[in-house]
């Protein structure tokens, strides 16, 4: 009987010690997954939707749902139907409908495009906008017309009907830490 006490005792143990090293691995799996997305940031996340929809809500409580058309290190463009929206990551609240996956950005020339390059690509092309500003309440102004400056921190919006040359009145200058999403078409 003490022969078969002792199988069974060392059955269970080895039992116990299987479960023990069995979990000591799915600890170190878990520990060595949130450090790997420690190191992962929003654009690369973005980036990693690919063709799927997004929705995001914005400061001021906008929201705008659509595909990532461009993600950049601190600014994204969405398609929204009939619209574009260059949204800075500043003014994103949440994003809806994330992926799992993750993409680098490969390109140096991307990796370095900042808020000013995407904002300069826009006024060059002159067209309406809706530039969207928070107000500093909580909620947003909307700003329309088309973008004129683009300063290191700050964008100066000039009204649809410009002024008489050489005149400034109208434009009104947003700083960058105040936009919240430039949506195209006014």
């Amino acid at each position: 009987m003490s022969a078969m006490r002792w199988e069974n005792l060392f059955s269970d143990l080895e039992g116990q010690l299987a479960s023990a090293g069995e979990l000591e691995l799915e600890s170190q799996v878990a520990d060595l997954a949130r450090a790997e997305a420690a190191g992962v940031g929003l654009a690369e996340r973005l980036r990693g939707q690919g063709a799927a929809p997004v929705a995001l809500l914005l400061r001021g409580g906008l929201r705008f749902r659509g595909r990532l058309a461009q993600v950049a290190a601190t600014w994204l463009v969405l398609d929204s139907g009939p619209h574009s929206v260059l949204v800075p990551h500043e003014g994103i609240v949440t994003v809806e409908g994330l992926g799992r996956g993750a993409v680098e950005e490969r390109s140096a020339v991307r990796r370095t495009l900042s808020l000013g390059s995407g904002l300069r690509a826009i006024a060059r092309d002159r067209s309406p906008v809706a530039c969207f500003v928070d107000a500093g309440t909580g909620e947003s102004l909307t700003v329309t017309g088309t973008l004129d400056t683009v300063g290191a921190d700050y964008v100066e919006v000039a009204p649809l009907r410009a002024p008489d040359r050489g005149e400034s009145r109208g434009l009104r200058a947003v700083p960058f830490g105040r936009l919240i999403a430039i949506r195209s078409g006014g």
